[in-house]
C-alpha cells in the first residue's frame, strides 16, 4: 500500500453511495457529505499517491453539456482520468438532441454504452428524466436549480481555510440559480448559517419549494437561513463570502428581465464590503467571475481571496464522488 510524503495511509472508500444517482445535492445526508469531503481532502492532499489510479479502469464517463464549461468540464475529465477511466464529451447540439431527440431517449441509448453520466442540462426536469431512464450513476453538472458537484468543492475549500463548517456564517451573493439552490439545501445539513445576499429582482426568482425545504432543514439543525437584499448589511458578521456570477447575460448572451433591475455597483464586492465582515472573513468566487462586476481586482487578487484553492478543491470533490458512486 502506497503512502505519500505526508505518511497519510490511503482510506478505504465507502460503498455508501455506490450506484447512486445525484440529481441534486439535497439527497446527501450529513454522514455522506462528510465522507465525500474527507475522501476529497485525501485526494487533494495526496494527489500523487497512485493507490487508486486504476480504480475506475475500463469505466467510461459521458459528459453531456448543453452549454460551455471550463472548470466543471475539466474538473470531471481530470478526476475520471486520475482514477483510470475514460471520458467522452458530448456537446448537446452535436448529438441527436440537437435535432430534436428527447432527453429520455438519449439517456436510454447512453445507458447501454457508459458507466456513469455527468450532465449540464437546461432544466432540473431534464436531469430527473436522465435519472428515470438510466440505471447508471448520474451526476448533475449544473442546472438552474442545482450545481451539487461544484458546491461540494466549495465546502471543501471553506473547511480547508477555516478548519470546520459547523457554526460558520456563510454569505452567498450572485444570481439565483444552481449554486444558490444547492447551498440552500446543503448549508443547514453542514451546520452552517446561510445568508442569501441577492438583489430584490433575484430574490423573487428563488425556487419557493427549495427555499421552504432549506428553511425546514435549518430549523431542525438550529441554524439560520435568511434572504437579504442589502449586500453591506448581509455581510456583517460573515465568516465567508461565496460569490457567483452576478449578470448571467455576460455568460449566456440573453438578458433576463430580473438582471435589468440590478444596480451593479451596489452588488460588486469591494474592499469596503469586505471591511463590514469579520476581520478574518474570506472571499471566493465559483467562476467565471467578471472583474469589476462581481468583485474588484483588489478583492479577487487580495489576501482574503481563496479563488485558486476553490478551483482546486472542485477537482477533488468530483474525484471523490466518482470514486464512491461508480460501480
Amino acid at each position: 500500500m502506497t503512502q505519500d510524503k505526508n505518511n497519510q495511509a490511503p482510506p478505504k472508500i465507502s460503498d455508501r453511495l455506490r450506484g447512486r444517482q445525484l440529481p441534486h445535492i439535497g439527497l446527501l445526508s450529513r454522514e455522506e457529505l462528510d465522507e465525500v469531503i474527507a475522501l476529497g481532502e485525501w485526494f487533494r492532499d495526496n494527489r500523487y499517491d497512485m493507490t487508486y489510479a486504476d480504480l475506475l479502469k475500463g469505466r467510461v464517463q459521458a459528459l453531456l453539456f448543453v452549454y460551455e464549461s471550463t472548470r466543471t468540464r475539466l474538473g470531471f475529465e481530470a478526476a475520471m482520468a486520475q482514477l483510470g477511466g475514460t471520458n467522452v464529451y458530448l456537446s448537446a447540439k452535436e448529438t441527436q438532441m440537437g435535432r430534436g431527440e428527447s432527453v429520455a431517449d438519449t439517456a436510454r441509448a447512453l445507458d447501454q454504452y457508459i458507466d456513469t453520466f455527468c450532465g449540464r442540462l437546461w432544466s432540473q426536469d431534464d436531469i430527473d428524466s436522465v435519472c428515470a431512464n438510466m440505471d447508471k450513476p448520474v451526476l448533475n453538472a449544473c442546472t438552474p436549480l442545482d450545481h451539487s458537484t461544484h458546491v461540494v468543492g466549495e465546502l471543501m475549500a471553506i473547511k480547508q481555510a477555516k478548519g470546520r463548517l459547523d457554526g460558520l456564517n456563510l454569505v452567498y451573493t450572485g444570481m439565483a440559480r444552481g449554486i444558490l439552490h444547492s447551498l440552500i439545501r446543503i448549508a443547514p445539513v453542514a451546520g452552517m448559517n446561510l445568508t442569501l445576499a441577492v438583489p430584490e429582482s433575484y430574490a423573487r426568482t428563488i425556487n419557493a419549494d427549495i427555499l421552504a425545504e432549506g428553511q425546514a432543514r435549518a430549523k431542525t439543525a438550529g441554524v439560520r437561513l435568511d434572504v437579504c437584499t442589502n449586500l453591506m448589511e448581509a455581510v456583517r458578521d460573515a465568516d465567508f463570502i461565496q460569490a457567483s456570477t452576478l449578470i448571467r447575460s455576460m455568460l449566456a448572451g440573453e438578458q433576463s428581465p430580473e438582471e435589468k433591475e440590478v444596480d451593479v455597483p451596489r452588488w460588486t464586492v469591494t474592499d469596503e464590503i469586505l471591511a463590514c465582515a469579520k476581520p478574518d472573513a474570506l472571499y471566493s468566487h465559483s467562476g467565471p467571475a467578471h472583474r469589476g462586476v462581481c468583485a474588484t481586482d483588489a478583492v479577487m487578487d487580495g489576501p482574503k481571496s481563496i479563488i485558486p484553492q476553490e478551483a482546486l478543491n472542485a477537482i477533488y470533490s468530483k474525484k471523490a464522488l466518482l470514486a464512491m458512486m461508480v460501480k
